[in-house]
């Protein structure tokens, strides 16, 4: 039998911990609350609460960054962020920080930071961002035409939400509504009208295929799992590439939240019937 108690004397409520749940990549986390099998914890960087168990909870040290923290892993970029948040509440500076990344994403590299004045945000005039916000409303509505897709964009988003659950993975329905997105033509105005719909398939972005139980052949659902991932990662790599840099804020999924944010507010202002 597991010993939860010998488990879970290794952590401290307020540590910072790697956490894995079903399903997903095991994530930087802070222990908010010891429990009697598991712990509640918050994930860095998503801000979501859950109760994990002791077996699948590390301590965020050295040994398990070696294991976890992965060149693959960090090329999905809230991982990337989640870490570089978890290295500043360690007590690394930004530039410590940064450089721990840049060396695991490039191993061997020098890694030169950006001077200041490279990296500076260029300053808006507090009177002009509500300006700046309608222009870009006007601006993407003018992409209308590309919500004649929307209809079954939703319908094959809300297929992979029903086929890959915790507990219910159906992956050849999954595979087939990936399929139907990844030839489905994407616009920014498509995007930011559905937020939840863009969010589910960064989810799938760290869709852990390691956790799945292979068959006798040492292929079935393992494999399924891993084309599943790299099908959510084209897809978001498609849904970027409708976002042309430079970003106004740090990084992407700041700022497509922010440019749905805004399309919603000003869509319910001025166009109430519209949608």
């Amino acid at each position: 039998m597991i010993d939860f108690d010998i488990l879970a004397d290794e952590f401290k409520v307020g540590d910072i911990v790697f956490a894995e749940q079903p399903g997903y990549m095991p994530w930087p986390a802070t222990l908010l609350e010891k429990l009697e099998h598991g712990g509640l914890v918050q994930y860095i960087c998503t801000n979501d609460y859950m109760r994990v168990s002791y077996q699948k909870m590390w301590p965020y040290n050295h040994q398990h960054k070696k294991i976890i923290v992965t060149k693959e892993a960090l090329e999905y970029e809230d991982f990337r962020e989640a870490i570089l948040m978890t290295e500043r509440l360690k007590g690394c500076s930004d530039d410590d920080a940064v450089d721990y990344v840049w060396q695991e994403m490039h191993p061997g590299a020098v890694h030169v930071p950006k001077k200041p004045a490279d990296i500076s945000p260029v300053p808006v005039p507090v009177g002009a961002q509500r300006q700046i916000e309608l222009d870009y409303v006007h601006k993407v509505r003018k992409q209308s035409n590309s919500l004649r897709v929307e209809t079954q964009f939703v319908q094959e988003i809300n297929t992979l939400r029903r086929c890959l659950t915790i507990g219910y993975k159906d992956y050849e329905a999954a595979h087939a509504a990936f399929e139907q997105l990844l030839q489905m033509p994407v616009s920014q105005l498509l995007l930011v009208r559905n937020f939840e719909g863009v969010d589910s398939i960064r989810q799938l972005c760290r869709f852990a295929p390691t956790l799945e139980p292979q068959t006798d052949n040492g292929n079935g659902n393992a494999n399924a799992a891993i084309v599943i991932r790299s099908q959510a990662n084209k897809l978001m790599a498609r849904f970027v590439s409708c976002f042309k840099r430079p970003y106004t804020k740090p990084d992407f999924w700041s700022e497509f939240t922010w440019l749905s944010d805004t399309y919603m507010r000003y869509t319910v202002e001025f166009f109430p019937k519209c949608g």
